[in-house]
């Protein structure tokens, strides 16, 4: 590449967007001023945010016991339940228990005083009703009695702590069941009775512990019985490293949002807004090669992606900073403490975290807007890589996550949870951690960035007409313009359908299968219903033949027998795979339960059954589908590395579990190279069902307890009713593999040749 190019697109390209007053104002200035208008505006809001009174009708109060009343004469609560802070929070209304209702049991009666009170709290006449029946006090009495009684029958041991009497049961459900007595009715559908019945709750529970206090003075116990436990708690970690915790949860998120907003309408205005003005042609017709124009606009972008992220961290570290300083002069010094000022040296973690997402947002961004026509059309595509992009970037806020192999290998997560680590101090860990998250991080970005220069090198992309869509119009485009394979946007329809599809039948099959037969059923249904037939369908009316669509061409015998070797050689090295998978992602004790439930209903059939059902079929129906129509379409404008990993994930995601998706995208991937070197499906539906049925096999003979033959001791290890392989034929068979994979790729260009002269 020539930097000269590069350095006088990055000047050119610098001087447009400093030009633009949108650009500058959504970049710069907004983020200025957007978080001290947001403090002001909460601080505004926060003197409107007061507790308000609710309202409380007690019905029946004069059966509460009198020995501890729950209210005084005026109607508040009593002082010695020590609830002063709710002095001005509930305002009691009290109404006598109805004379024609003298006993509980009267159920008319009862559910005609029900019905009233319900329709007191949906009228909002109050926002919560408490009937106290008459047996109220004479079932704590009576529970007490019996409890006392049942205490003196048993010796009195000196080494015996006395039970305390049962507590009573006075926090009830507001669906109107009533429990010793009482009856709580409220509309949990509005904001003031969730209140009034989480503030009764409280109140009641603080009557129950007195009223138990009492009981057990008057027996002479010692009241502090019911809490024997009082546990002192020291937390050993600084205040520094409390707020860096805190801190660390939310600034990374707002960062990258802002990086990856940042690096979108710049994006659009050196793409799209260029289509529009004219302009790109010009450049395009310049010395410079397409990848050094993608390298000086990425460089662009990358400048306003990192400013307008380091604008959003400082405004954000100022406003806080403030806020904090004003929390702390209201009288809040909790919360000014428990918040407290932005670390510092959580800003310089950030920015090296903000260097490379900032490269991989911008190359994405540079990407997708090559693909508008016009501004408007290029500001639709935000909305879908922000609905991919952010499950990345909040995954880190979930509490039960912390970095792990695991979680390193998740792009962007990875990087975040290892920032997470050194902002909260923790190096020794971040250290482990750091060459499998750079590793990662590289990858995202050499692909984001291959991405964009591939679509700036096709001329499609480039120079799309922005017309207006009509569907009359559009069919019969589709019609007349038909190929041999699908084009790339339908392939990417059809593994969209067949995701979807999946989604759904995982709900449906898994409420109704119980036996067998449900299984066969269910697996032959998704692999035909929901995998096979999209792509029959599509390539049948899409495409002008459906054998050249699903890519079953002629193939030579040394790929057959290449292939054949393959797939015995290379399944010790999947079953490898596998298992550091489920090491690094364990499966939960439930699914495993699940599992075990189905291999132990698939041992007890014949082996040759379930290797049809589980082994030919899937190989069939998913190499069509995913190695044939959709690497065919992907396939075309030379998008090799395209059609391999696109697949590849597509077959992953068809896998139900996360451990399962993991190994089958690894294994799509090699499947993908063997399909575009041997040009067809043949060899990757052998080397498919080949893995499938040795991994069968193996499970099978090792649940049925079959003895395991002499000649195959040295290669595979048999003990506890599992059968394994050996660490030696591991290492033989990736070596065979590999010296295949070689052989392969010497002899298949003749192939595809063949096929490109079959096609024509």
């Amino acid at each position: 590449m020539n930097w000269k190019h590069i350095q006088l697109i990055f000047h050119r390209e610098m001087n447009d967007q400093l030009r633009d007053r949108r650009t500058l104002f959504t970049i710069t200035i907004l983020p200025i001023l957007l978080y001290p208008l947001l403090g002001l505006l909460m601080m505004q809001v926060a003197q409107f945010n007061r507790e308000h009174t609710v309202r409380i009708r007690v019905v029946g109060l004069e059966n509460w016991p009198k020995e501890l009343p729950l209210l005084d004469r005026q109607q508040h609560l009593q002082d010695t339940l020590g609830l002063s802070e709710y002095a001005n929070l509930v305002d009691f209304e009290t109404v006598p228990w109805p004379t024609e209702l003298t006993d509980s049991a009267d159920e008319p009666a009862l559910k005609e005083l029900e019905e009233r009170s319900r329709t007191a709290v949906m009228v909002d006449e109050v926002d919560a009703v408490l009937l106290v029946k008459p047996e109220f006090e004479h079932l704590l009495r009576t529970r007490l009695a019996v409890r006392n009684a049942a205490s003196t029958e048993q010796p009195n041991d000196s080494d015996t702590v006395p039970e305390p009497p049962p507590l009573a049961q006075l926090q009830v459900p507001s669906s109107g069941a009533g429990v010793d007595g009482l009856q709580l009715i409220a509309n949990l559908a509005r904001d003031h009775s969730q209140i009034a019945q989480r503030r009764l709750d409280h109140i009641l529970a603080r009557w129950q512990e007195n009223w138990v206090a009492r009981q057990l003075a008057s027996a002479g116990m010692n009241p502090r019985l019911v809490e024997p436990l009082h546990v002192t708690q020291t937390d050993t970690a600084p205040t520094s490293v409390r707020r860096a915790m805190m801190w660390s949860k939310v600034l990374p998120f707002v960062m990258l949002v802002w990086a990856l907003t940042g690096a979108f309408y710049p994006a659009i205005d050196l793409c799209a807004g260029e289509k529009e003005r004219g302009t790109l042609e010009t450049l395009l017709s310049s010395p410079a090669r397409r990848r050094e124009i993608v390298w000086g606009k990425l460089l662009t972008i990358s400048v306003f992606s990192i400013g307008s992220a380091l604008l959003n961290l400082m405004s954000m570290h100022l406003t806080a900073g403030i806020i904090v300083k004003k929390l702390a002069g209201a009288g809040s010094p909790e919360i000014a403490q428990a918040l407290g000022p932005m670390p510092i040296h959580a800003l310089g973690w950030l920015v090296l975290l903000l260097l490379p997402m900032a490269a991989f947002f911008s190359a994405l961004a540079l990407a997708v807007a090559a693909l508008a026509r016009s501004t408007k059309e290029g500001q639709y595509y935000l909305m879908p890589l922000l609905l991919i992009t952010l499950p990345l970037v909040a995954l880190p806020m979930i509490p039960s996550l912390e970095l792990s192999l695991g979680t390193s290998l998740v792009p962007v997560t990875g990087a975040i949870f290892l920032v997470r680590s050194l902002i909260e101090g923790r190096y020794a860990e971040a250290v482990i951690h750091l060459p499998v998250v750079t590793m990662v991080t590289i990858c995202c970005c050499w692909l984001s960035i291959r991405w964009a220069i591939r679509q700036f090198e096709s001329e499609s992309v480039m120079f799309r007409e922005a017309d207006r869509w009509n569907l009359r119009l559009w069919v019969n485009q589709v019609w007349r313009d038909r190929g041999d394979t699908a084009s790339p946007s339908e392939a990417l329809l059809c593994g969209a359908i067949i995701l979807i599809g999946m989604f759904f039948a995982q709900f449906v099959a898994g409420s109704s299968i119980s036996n067998w037969w449900d299984v066969a059923k269910s697996t032959i249904a998704v692999q035909i219903g929901i995998i096979l037939m999209p792509c029959l369908l599509m390539a049948a009316f899409l495409t002008r033949s459906m054998r050249r669509a699903l890519r079953i061409h002629r193939t030579q015998p040394s790929h057959l027998v290449a292939a054949v070797i393959i797939g015995v050689t290379m399944h010790p090295s999947y079953q490898a795979l596998v298992a550091g998978v489920q090491h690094v992602y364990q499966i939960g004790p439930e699914t495993m339960q699940i599992l075990q439930y189905f291999q132990n209903m698939v041992a007890q059939q014949h082996l040759l059954v379930v290797l049809l059902l589980f082994a030919m079929l899937p190989a069939i129906v998913e190499e069509l589908a995913f190695r044939g129509f959709i690497f065919g379409g992907l396939l075309r404008q030379q998008g090799a590395l395209r059609a391999i990993v696109v697949s590849a994930l597509f077959f992953g995601f068809t896998h139900t579990l996360l451990q399962q998706s993991i190994s089958a995208a690894m294994m799509g991937l090699v499947l993908g190279v063997i399909a575009w070197r041997t040009a067809g499906v043949v060899c990757t539906i052998i080397v498919h069902f080949i893995n499938n049925a040795l991994g069968i096999t193996l499970a099978w003979c090792g649940a049925n307890s079959v003895a395991l033959p002499r000649g195959l001791s040295w290669a595979i290890h048999a003990e506890g009713g599992e059968w394994s392989y050996e660490p030696t034929w591991i290492a033989i068979s990736a070596f065979l593999s590999i010296a295949m994979f070689m052989i392969l790729f010497t002899r298949s260009q003749d192939t595809q040749q063949s096929v490109l002269v079959e096609m024509a």
